[in-house]
């Protein structure tokens, strides 16, 4: 069974498809497990001019790169193998088909980033909302807490203080009062 996948040239192909194919059942593994596994090569050759939702995606990334060589393994050990092509022909339909991959992935992950809304709210948009503590926030000059407040329909946690010299205990329900967009945080005090 081995000497099918490794015997003459196939090894050329099967290397790399079982290589691409085992990176991407572990990355989908850990995508499911809610981790993350990616390094991207800082390498983008479509560069768009123009700040758009997915323009982020580098073309050269390790999913790319897996998706090549998972696809272009697979079909190019078809090739050598099952259409008895030879090398050279073969040699061709795995690159072809590893860039039909590639090209593929890419253009749907784009896609679906376009979907992605941006989640930048203006802390100013926050002035007047009641939220809950989320982490106890200290006396005046003694530190942050953090407050949860939906803005937007979008549950967001902000780094919260007070102007008081009590306490804010978690739970507690506080409305904000002003944003202080330098410090990144906002100001709050409780519910009556």
């Amino acid at each position: 069974m081995i000497s099918f996948f490794l015997d003459g040239q196939a090894w050329w192909f099967t290397v790399p498809a079982v290589v691409g194919t085992l990176y991407f059942l572990i990355q989908f593994t850990l995508m499911e497990l809610g981790g993350d596994f990616d390094t991207d090569v800082d390498i983008d050759i479509d560069t768009p001019s123009h700040d758009t939702p997915g323009h982020e995606f580098k073309v050269i990334s390790l999913q790319t790169l897996s998706a090549f060589f998972m696809g272009g393994g697979w079909m190019g050990f078809g090739a050598y193998r099952l259409l008895d092509l030879g090398t050279f022909l073969s040699c061709v339909v795995a690159v072809l088909s590893g860039a039909a991959v590639g090209w593929l992935l890419v253009t749907l992950l784009r896609k679906l980033l376009k979907f992605q809304s941006s989640g930048n709210i203006s802390l100013s948009d926050m002035v007047g909302l009641v939220g809950d503590v989320y982490v106890q926030i200290p006396p005046e000059g003694q530190g942050t807490g953090r407050v949860k407040i939906v803005v937007e329909g979008h549950q967001r946690e902000i780094n919260a203080v007070q102007h008081g010299d009590t306490l804010i205990p978690t739970s507690t329900r506080v409305k904000v009062r002003r944003a202080n967009e330098a410090a990144d945080s906002i100001v709050v005090e409780p519910v009556a």
